[in-house]
């Protein structure tokens, strides 16, 4: 596995859940959402806040600070205060690991 990757334990993260990690030097927000995992960069495009503590709205992560959500499968925000969107990363399962790294940009 590269430095670029991480790999979690899926019971590590159960349905409606959502894990801080580091993938990269980079802290990534993992999600599950009804068994269907996602994973974006865990910091508010607008507050530079983490998203981690904000909650989830269905496929959509909130932040904390202003209330502005993103979808977790695009990274685009769907409610401002924010405008840019998040990073997104390819989550894979592999046996019972969810495997962490970049997309390709």
């Amino acid at each position: 596995m590269s430095e670029n990757t991480t790999q979690i334990a899926c019971q590590d993260l159960p349905p409606g859940t959502v894990l801080r990690i580091e993938v990269g030097g980079e802290h990534v927000a993992v999600a599950n959402v009804d068994g269907e995992y996602f994973a974006v960069s865990d910091t508010c495009t607008h507050a530079r806040i983490s998203l981690t503590d904000g909650g989830l709205a269905g496929r959509q992560i909130i932040c904390p600070w202003h209330g502005a959500m993103f979808d977790l499968k695009t990274g685009r925000p769907t409610c401002g205060p924010a405008i840019d969107p998040l990073r997104c990363y390819n989550v894979r399962v592999e046996g019972q690991s969810l495997i962490i790294e970049p997309a390709a940009d």
